[in-house]
């Protein structure tokens, strides 16, 4: 079978029929079946999320690790009470786990591409116990303000399109919770002025348009720029050959901007982390944040709740 033939959810169920399907036909009994089942149908309700950001192929340990956060936080949200410092115990982690792990062996079996996922379970193991909570990686405010200062040290010094663009991409990301391939479709056209915000008009797959939220003040620079420059449905962001930039370059860029600025955290996804626990910390209704946001699930928003108390708690045991 070919590894990917749509997105990241259409694959995840052609796969999901697959396994299966094959299981079945070897006799697996019914009980493993259904175990398997609600592992895997909690990990696409999971993915969910990030099927704008990402495909099949782009799947790593981290994501898994996500997963496993992904179903603690699903038993906290449905009363079950901690054993532990944990929701969920170590043996029923495990067979969550296994579900996904036994999936992603037949994909590394049987797809065309000849794709394995086998190594990025090695190093996944699970403690008897959570000494403590695992953070959502995010950006300080002393952070925030390094890579700010660096971006406008880089404008000055060079004042040219790409200097301009990727400080823009950096903060779409940053301070309105833009995913990465949102970001890399803006034309100026999609900028509105609306009092003291811009609404941003952006396109999902299937093309579902929906609308993000930035301050004017944030990114007005960059936009004066742009509309001087281009018509308004050319892609701003653009290689220095006119191209569509693309998810990895964008990814390199980023990481080259934050160790420039004297950070050593990486990815693209770490800045709309940033977003949210900015606003979850200024104890911000949930409900805005998943407008802000776009999570389709209330659930996706709770996340961050239960990051920020984890920082609590560290917090008040360094006193």
């Amino acid at each position: 079978m070919k590894l990917e033939t749509g997105n990241l959810i259409d694959d995840l169920n052609r796969w999901y029929k697959a396994y299966i399907d094959n299981i079945t036909a070897l006799s697996f009994s019914s009980n493993t079946i259904e175990l398997y089942k609600r592992s895997i149908d909690m990990f696409v309700e999971y993915s969910h999320d990030y099927q704008e950001d990402m495909n099949i192929s782009d799947v790593k340990s981290i994501y898994i690790t996500g997963y496993l956060a992904y179903i603690e936080n699903n038993a906290r949200l449905n009363g079950k009470k901690p054993k532990n410092g944990t929701y969920l115990s170590k043996s029923t982690k495990n067979s969550y786990l296994k579900g996904i792990r036994n999936l992603f062996s037949f994909i590394s079996d049987n797809n065309d591409e000849l794709r394995s996922f086998d190594s990025m379970f090695k190093k996944i193991k699970i403690a008897d116990s959570s000494k403590r909570e695992e953070k959502l990686v995010h950006f300080s405010e002393e952070e925030i303000e390094k890579l700010l200062i660096s971006l406008e040290r880089e404008k000055r010094k060079k004042d040219t399109y790409m200097s301009m663009r990727n400080s823009l991409l950096v903060k779409l990301l940053l301070f309105s919770g833009l995913r990465i391939s949102e970001a890399l479709g803006v034309t100026t056209s999609a900028f509105k002025e609306k009092d003291e915000i811009y609404t941003i008009d952006v396109y999902g797959k299937g093309q579902k348009e929906q609308t993000a939220y930035i301050k004017k003040t944030e990114i007005e620079d960059e936009i004066d720029y742009f509309k001087s420059k281009l018509e308004e449905e050319q892609l701003i962001m653009q290689t220095a050959s006119g191209a569509q930039l693309d998810r990895s370059n964008a990814y390199i860029i980023a990481n080259r901007i934050y160790k420039k600025a004297g950070i050593r955290k990486t990815g693209l996804h770490v800045l709309r982390h940033t977003l949210a626990m900015r606003l979850v910390k200024k104890d911000t209704n949930p409900l805005i944040i998943k407008k802000v946001l776009r999570h389709s699930s209330i659930n996706s928003t709770m996340v961050y709740a239960k990051a920020s108390e984890g920082d609590v708690s560290e917090s008040l045991g360094r006193l």
